[in-house]
């Protein structure tokens, strides 16, 4: 389970800083890579499960408004006063806007709710939703949040997203009866391999403007990962959710999109990507350490 998936992100991240000059060439691709996932994402959904939606409500109610609301909230606050602090610099804080407001990850998140056993119906139409929705609310959260601070072109974005994301879905929905048995589960973490690879490339190329903070970074990434999961367990006892429809949501909520964030990144500096190329590798790291921690605690024996 964690090994192939595993193996594939630390390769390409090696590749990333010790051969990163055929990564940066290669950057153009990235759309058509991220293309590539959704498609593959959205061959495996049967919406006819989606009927009986008002069953998922609750759990994908929750999911939305961490990954919409709260996680941009909670990323700007912090971000903020850490730069008001001097703690980082400002390539940093847009890394930190852009990884807050980037929709949720597809591939291994799905994996991960399996295993933890979550429902997937309610991960898939988590995921499937949030990438749907952010070409119309990650450029409008950037504006919100550094409309005022930087210059970037909020409508090229949206219509870059936008083809980007819908017409790998168009696809998918056109051809699904006659690929969606033959898809090699494992086709997408290849994918993503390539898109990290690429990803640590484009960070590498300008590390002397960001490197000092690579120890903050990883720290950050560790705790807001942490808040997050936090308030989700709080606000998911509170609602009274199944343990099936917890799981389904917990790592997906946290677990960003580090594809579509490199896609925006090409509107600001190179060294933009830095930060949510380490908070995709901590998620990568994070999602193991939960699950080991979830199933000690499962086989502690109940006292009587």
């Amino acid at each position: 389970m964690i090994g192939i998936p595993l193996i594939i992100i630390i390769c390409s991240i090696a590749l990333g800083v010790y051969f990163p000059t055929y990564g940066k060439e290669i950057s153009p691709i990235v759309p058509l890579l991220q293309s590539i996932l959704i498609f593959l994402s959205t061959i495996k959904v049967d919406f006819s499960k989606y009927k009986n939606y008002k069953l998922l409500l609750k759990p994908l109610a929750l999911g939305l408004f961490t990954g919409y609301i709260f996680i941009p909230i909670m990323f700007y606050l912090v971000g903020f006063y850490l730069l008001k602090m001097n703690i980082i610099n400002f390539p940093l804080f847009i890394g930190i806007i852009v990884t807050s407001v980037v929709p949720q990850a597809a591939g291994s998140t799905l994996v991960w709710s399996k295993e933890l056993g979550g429902k997937l119906e309610i991960s898939l139409l988590l995921v499937i939703t949030t990438i749907l929705i952010s070409p119309f609310l990650s450029p409008s959260y950037i504006l919100l949040s550094l409309g005022s601070k930087i210059s970037f072109n909020a409508l090229l974005m949206f219509i870059e997203m936008s083809l980007i994301i819908f017409v790998p879905v168009l696809i998918s929905l056109l051809v699904k009866n006659k690929l969606s048995r033959n898809v090699n589960p494992y086709l997408s973490f290849l994918v993503m391999g390539v898109i990290i690879y690429i990803a640590v490339s484009k960070s590498v190329e300008r590390l002397d403007i960001v490197k000092g903070y690579l120890f903050v970074s990883i720290i950050l990434a560790f705790i807001l990962i942490s808040l997050v999961l936090l308030f989700l367990i709080i606000v998911s006892n509170k609602l009274k959710l199944k343990e099936e429809e917890k799981e389904a949501i917990f790592i997906p909520s946290f677990f960003k999109n580090i594809s579509i964030a490199i896609i925006i990144v090409s509107f600001f500096e190179p060294e933009v990507v830095f930060f949510p190329v380490v908070y995709y590798i901590v998620e990568q790291l994070f999602s193991p350490l939960y699950y080991e921690i979830k199933m000690a605690v499962l086989a502690k024996p109940k006292k009587i």
